[in-house]
């Protein structure tokens, strides 16, 4: 008797504005303008549904999450606790040492994975959810032991000292809450794994700055996370191609 092995891929996610795909520097940096709305575009290809939470700007926007059904692809365009559209907001600072400490997590973008359980090992994780979906889920300060690094989680501090070498200032940007979003949801009463199985990151930039910083852009494997040089067409690490 023979078997045959199905192929499964991984969940996916994309910052798109107006459902379509920005262009991604270096397998993380997307640029937006001022006041821009824009969505995540997020894929299970698995067998199994699977949680995803959102860390934006270094915090999560809620403690819940959208539950993914298999194959189902879906665009997330507004918060999970209000009904706010993703919005793109841009302002200048003065380039000081400790401005640049205050808007390094501007812009960040951290797109978590939780597979289903297959049993529920967390009992007191049990709880309502939302649906199509969100699942509220505490995972305090999850361990993230199998995650898939897309690329490092930090933008090099040389994008701001070569952005503001001429002005003085360093003009930033942050997601905020737009507009009011017509998106509705319904409830969800799954049960997800504790620790992130995958994660994604992208760091968010205004336009403005696009062609001072490409240059600058730090290049790392979008497989294994590995730091890689742009001349290279494999990574050196996992072979994955670049």
């Amino acid at each position: 008797m023979y078997y045959t092995t199905t192929k499964v891929g991984k969940p996916t996610a994309h910052i798109t504005k107006k459902k379509s795909r920005l262009k991604v520097y270096n397998g993380h940096v997307v640029f937006l303008n001022d006041k821009d709305n824009f969505e995540f575009e997020i894929h299970n290809p698995t067998q199994k549904s699977v949680l995803c939470k959102i860390k934006i700007n270094g915090e999560y926007i809620s403690t819940s999450g959208v539950v993914i059904r298999p194959g189902q692809r879906m665009f997330l365009e507004r918060f999970l606790d209000t009904n706010n559209k993703f919005e793109f907001s841009t302002y200048e600072v003065k380039d000081t040492s400790l401005n640049r400490t205050a808007i390094d997590l501007n812009g960040d973008v951290r797109i978590e994975f939780y597979n289903e359980q297959t049993y529920n090992q967390y009992p007191h994780l049990s709880g309502g959810n939302w649906a199509s979906g969100w699942s509220t889920i505490n995972t305090g300060s999850p361990w993230y032991g199998d995650i898939t690094f897309t690329t490092s989680n930090s933008v090099p501090t040389a994008y701001y000292s070569n952005i503001s070498s001429v002005s003085n200032t360093i003009e930033t940007g942050r997601v905020e809450k737009g507009e009011k979003s017509k998106q509705q949801f319904t409830n969800s009463y799954q049960n997800f794994e504790y620790n992130a199985s995958r994660q994604i990151i992208f760091k968010i930039l205004p336009l403005g700055v696009k062609n001072k910083t490409t240059d600058d852009i730090k290049h790392y494997c979008t497989e294994c996370g590995i730091k890689t040089k742009s001349k290279y067409k494999f990574c050196p690490s996992c072979g994955n191609k670049l």
